[in-house]
């Protein structure tokens, strides 16, 4: 049985047993309770694809059998902070926090200087949150040095004179009326684009954290001070819409990428907060499939050789009736498509559903090439997955959690372009 401490450190889909009140299991279930009615009201970009097994963040809580007073805590499918007054529990990855790290810090950008690593000690500790939060408003404060992009936004408007395009039908409907009104649409060049919604929309969810425990409070006090004056650059521009979740940068926008993909994850997550009696309790809990895939994708999108290169966002194909949502898509036009599966392989091989959703991928994408990427120690032989249907060649491929970070993307980079270019 634990000691009562201030600080809990854990991994995903593990328990961990905790003394608790009767207070606090009231507020862990509480917490429960609201994260699961949270998940069904998070956009998910695959959620047009019938082949797509959606795996939502859990909190589990369940009385220990050798102690009435302790009880195990277990989340499921994210990582995060569940907050029970004074202590704190972290929730770590399955993979390990340095693999981990290494892959978000990919999600960013291919700067070799990223901020996400000046605070190396608090990953140590298990708050990968914290280390998010840092990140995301770092690469806002690059976006706000090197100025605000804006873009052409289409207004629609009643004038009293022509501007733009005329709506004939609703003018001539407003003079017959009487209505001296002209009703017209045109393109105003404004800050309200959708990455700068998206920016500002997460800016205000960190400016407004809520620190009911004194663990780590200075530092959290700093993130929220940051945020709330980085949050002044953007006050004007309206909260975000779901569609712009599946926004991404392009060549003029591409020093906003770090900033972008730390907003979506801070937009996607789920947090909630409650109170029983004098326990204050909440939780802050990110998808961790969701950051690893995208995080994996923009590894590959700067790292690849350029005819090879995977689109840095997820791009649906089309088949007569459906489309399909592959993670990767190399090429343009598309020579392979790939998939991501947050899953550890041991010897066994990959589950066949798996493969068979890949093949789906690469008949809709009409290419003859699918890979799998997965994540393994080093004793882990891909090539039990390796086959050919019809004429798809597939295969797997890992990421190595046994070795150093760094070789476990060169050893990635390598294996998926012998493939590709054979």
């Amino acid at each position: 049985m634990n000691e009562l401490k201030t600080e809990y450190n854990t991994v995903e889909n593990e328990s961990i047993e905790i003394t608790l009140s009767s207070d606090e299991v009231q507020a862990i279930r509480e917490l429960r309770k609201k994260i699961s009615e949270k998940t069904n009201s998070i956009d998910d970009e695959n959620q047009n694809d019938i082949n797509q097994v959606v795996v939502e963040p859990e909190i589990s809580i369940s009385r220990s059998l050798d102690d009435d007073d302790s009880y195990e805590i277990k989340v499921n499918n994210a990582i995060g902070q569940i907050v029970l007054g004074e202590r704190v529990i972290n929730i770590a990855p399955k993979i390990g926090s340095d693999h981990f790290i290494e892959i978000y810090s990919k999600n960013k950008n291919k700067y070799k200087d990223l901020a996400i690593y000046k605070n190396q000690g608090t990953a140590d500790s298990g708050d990968l949150l914290f280390l998010i939060l840092f990140d995301f408003l770092e690469g806002v404060e690059d976006v706000v040095k090197k100025g605000i992009r804006k873009g052409y936004k289409l207004v629609n408007e009643e004038l009293k004179f022509i501007k733009g395009h005329v709506n004939v039908l609703k003018t001539t409907r407003n003079l017959l009326s009487g209505k001296l009104a002209i009703d017209t649409d045109y393109e105003e060049f404004s800050i309200d684009t959708p990455l700068n919604r998206l920016i500002k929309s997460a800016l205000f969810i960190v400016k407004n954290l809520q620190i009911q425990n004194t663990f780590k409070k200075f530092e959290y006090e700093e993130i929220i001070h940051k945020a709330n004056i980085l949050f002044r650059h953007f006050e004007l521009i309206p909260d975000y819409k779901v569609s712009d979740l599946r926004s991404n940068v392009d060549r003029n926008t591409k020093y906003y990428e770090q900033s972008l993909i730390g907003a979506k994850n801070i937009l996607r997550s789920l947090g909630a907060e409650v109170q029983v009696g004098d326990t204050k309790a909440s939780a802050r809990l990110m998808k961790t499939a969701d950051v690893i895939e995208s995080g994996i994708r923009y590894f590959l999108n700067q790292n690849l050789p350029e005819n090879l290169s995977c689109s840095p966002e997820i791009t649906y194909v089309s088949t007569l009736k459906n489309k399909r949502y592959p993670d990767l898509l190399f090429g343009y036009p598309p020579i392979a498509i790939g998939d991501v599966k947050y899953k550890i392989w041991n010897q066994q091989k990959v589950d066949q559903n798996d493969i068979n959703q890949s093949i789906a991928f690469a008949v809709a994408a009409k290419v003859n090439k699918a890979l799998i990427v997965g994540f393994s120690d080093k004793t882990y032989n891909n090539d039990i997955n390796n086959d050919i249907y019809d004429d798809i060649e597939i295969i797997s491929t890992t990421w190595l959690i046994d070795i150093d970070p760094d070789e476990s993307g060169r050893k990635l980079i390598e294996e998926i372009t012998n493939f590709l270019n054979r």
